[in-house]
């Protein structure tokens, strides 16, 4: 009962560790799958949408460059802006060589648009919708910048190159610039959003979106901000050098954020890996470290389960081994007298129930101290494992036997009544005296004296005190044959009166 306890506690121990250990490296192994998404495949891919941008730059740069070419459009500026014709044709050989959909000047000195499509328009300073982009580079732009915005009529990013015109001195002359709607560039951005669970957006710095792989965003007008948890000016706080950031906005169920500022462009560029495709991954990583877990729990629950059934067969194997060692006589393997009390008891109880006959029967070596002396103890020894062999030779499978010490041995013979047992103990006597030994102990001739008594089949009495009666009735009689010549068999004196 306690082993099957113990048994069932360690078996729930295993299992239950394991599934703590299993919960733990699931939670560990999806950390690890969030950690990789993060450094290993939205990095790469954030510094790669970088290196586009970058190239799409550093050519409209180049464009920019081509408007400067010459020092044309700073010197029709300051010859006072006569020949228009001059002007346009100028701006549309630059606007054709780059595929452009408009290139246009503005002049600061007279406040004149002149653009390719012949329009010349005087700006005003109160038209904020048409003329009010003017006014806002001029007081900012010391470079060429790049703009974008989003044509959803054609779903396409236009792209706007705005370079300052300026005199020799470093005054500021005007604007030139010119419109390029690039495929190249928005099929670059959409190849990035059709990546597995990947989303990109671009906006400008009001947070206005100019690009994103869901359109309805840039039809209903949102703002970048409004797609997360904070604005991308917070989430780009403390960017890293290469002005970028890795961010995880709304913790380990939500998306993945790769936030760029491009200063060239004035404008935010962002990829996202949506919460629902992180949140999948980690899943099926954890389920999967579950299955692992749970294969593992069930084969070393298994093996456990075999190694304690083995361990406990193996312990009642020892502990039975151990049992009959302690209840064994050393020299002959006959039962020792504890464990032969101990039969005696239960026998006693036995036919108290049943009313059966049985019967003690207690032999002794006649003389041999003698033995030892003239021969020595080894020669003694293997006389008394002789006669251990004959008396086992001569009982039935039901009787047991024990050596009581030096030369004393005992017998029970359940079942049998008094003359059944005198007979027994007559055979065993006429067997040791025709025992021959071997070796030293081959000159050696041995007799034994049996002293023979009945068990009481009492019930009302206390079996230890009818254990210690028949002993005293056996050895009696045993004496009794030692006295009358030895090498003989006698009843004790109650059976012989009855």
């Amino acid at each position: 009962m306690i082993g099957n306890r113990l048994f069932s506690i360690i078996s729930v121990t295993v299992i239950l560790g394991f599934v703590i250990l299993t919960g733990f490296q699931a939670l560990q192994e999806g950390v690890r799958t969030r950690d990789f998404i993060r450094d290993h495949e939205m990095r790469p891919l954030g510094m790669a949408l970088a290196a586009n941008l970058d190239r799409t730059a550093a050519y409209y740069h180049q464009v920019g460059q081509e408007l400067l070419r010459d020092g044309f459009l700073r010197d029709w500026i300051i010859s006072g802006e006569q020949d228009e014709k001059e002007l346009r044709n100028f701006l549309e050989a630059i606007r054709s060589r780059y595929g452009m959909m408009d290139a246009s000047i503005v002049s600061n000195l007279t406040e004149t648009y002149y653009g390719t499509d012949g329009r010349t328009l005087v700006l005003d300073p109160s038209n904020q919708e048409r003329d009010g982009w003017y006014y806002l580079y001029r007081d900012m732009l010391v470079e060429t910048n790049i703009d974008s915005w989003y044509f959803p009529e054609k779903d396409k990013v236009g792209i706007w190159i705005n370079v300052p015109i300026l005199a020799a001195d470093g005054s500021f002359l005007g604007v030139t610039g010119g419109g390029v709607l690039s495929e190249e560039f928005t099929e670059t951005l959409y190849a990035f959003g059709t990546l597995p669970g990947i989303n990109v957006y671009m906006a400008r710095q009001d947070g206005q979106l100019v690009y994103a792989s869901d359109t309805h965003l840039l039809q209903s007008g949102t703002n970048i901000d409004d797609l997360w948890k904070y604005s991308v000016r917070e989430l780009l706080a403390d960017a890293h050098p290469d002005h970028y950031v890795l961010r995880e906005p709304q913790g380990i169920n939500g998306p993945i954020l790769w936030i760029s500022y491009s200063e060239d462009w004035n404008t935010y560029m962002v990829l996202e890996k949506t919460g629902e495709v992180v949140f999948s991954r980690i899943r099926t990583t954890a389920v999967s470290s579950i299955i692992a877990g749970s294969l593992l729990t069930i084969s070393f629950s298994f093996l456990t389960l075999v190694i304690v059934r083995v361990a406990r067969k193996r312990i009642r194997q020892q502990t039975l081994e151990l049992e009959i060692l302690a209840g064994q006589d050393a020299l002959t393997s006959l039962s020792n007298r504890l464990r032969f009390n101990d039969i005696i008891l239960d026998e006693l109880d036995r036919i108290g129930r049943t009313g059966e006959d049985s019967c003690l029967v207690l032999l002794d070596l006649d003389s041999f101290k003698s033995i030892n002396d003239t021969y020595g103890h080894p020669t003694g020894d293997a006389v008394l494992i002789k006669i251990a062999g004959v008396i086992r030779d001569n009982l039935r499978k039901t009787d047991y036997a024990a050596r009581f010490g030096g030369e004393e041995f005992a017998l029970l013979l359940p079942g049998t009544d008094l003359d059944g047992a005198w007979k027994v103990a007559e055979k065993i006597r006429l067997a040791i005296t025709m025992c021959k030994f071997d070796g030293e102990a081959s000159l050696v001739s041995i007799t034994a004296s049996f002293g023979v008594a009945s068990l009481d089949k009492d019930r009302a009495s206390d079996t230890r005190e009818l254990l210690h009666q028949v002993y005293s009735r056996a050895d009696k009689a045993l004496y009794r044959a030692k006295d009358n010549g030895k090498n003989r068999v006698e009843l004790s004196t109650r059976e012989i009166k009855s």
